[in-house]
């Protein structure tokens, strides 16, 4: 059996994948950097490995008043920011889920993040990553295995 065609084209699915990946990044840069002129920028990442996941990102002033708010949400690379309305004017402290319910679950889960950080950092301490969906399923195996020889 010849593995060289197997080769390449896995090769040629990374290259893709890595260009996709590119564009997505310049999005977040583009979005990420039009909001930051304008004040900080709390953001809220809901990770997903098989269904769809979601970054919102809320400018704010001062006083935590959210100006504008972008989202990204989907499964595929093809997804671009896009303004998230009904947040203009509201505290990013009293916001939560139900403020975007026409979104998907991923949106309104990535909002409460945000919402989170920007508390956590006014109060002086840092954001721990979210845990992938890979090391959740690790995590997930790994206390099967400590289970079981208890």
């Amino acid at each position: 059996m010849n593995f060289w065609p197997i080769l390449v084209a896995l090769a040629a699915a990374y290259v893709l994948q890595m260009a996709f990946a590119w564009v997505q990044m310049k999005s977040f840069t583009s979005a990420y950097g039009e909001l930051r002129r304008k004040g900080k920028v709390a953001i809220g990442i809901k990770k997903g490995a098989f269904s769809s996941g979601a970054i919102v990102m809320h400018c704010v002033d001062d006083a935590g008043d959210i100006l504008d708010s972008r989202r990204i949400s989907g499964v595929t690379v093809f997804s671009k920011f896009r303004v998230l309305p009904g947040f203009e004017g509201k505290n990013i402290r009293t916001t939560s889920a139900n403020d975007c319910r026409q979104q998907p679950k991923s949106v309104r889960k990535a909002t409460d993040n945000a919402r989170e950080n920007y508390i956590t950092i006014r109060a002086g301490g840092t954001v721990a990553e979210p845990e992938s969906p890979l090391g959740k399923l690790a995590t997930r195996v790994s206390s099967l295995f400590t289970k079981r020889k208890e």
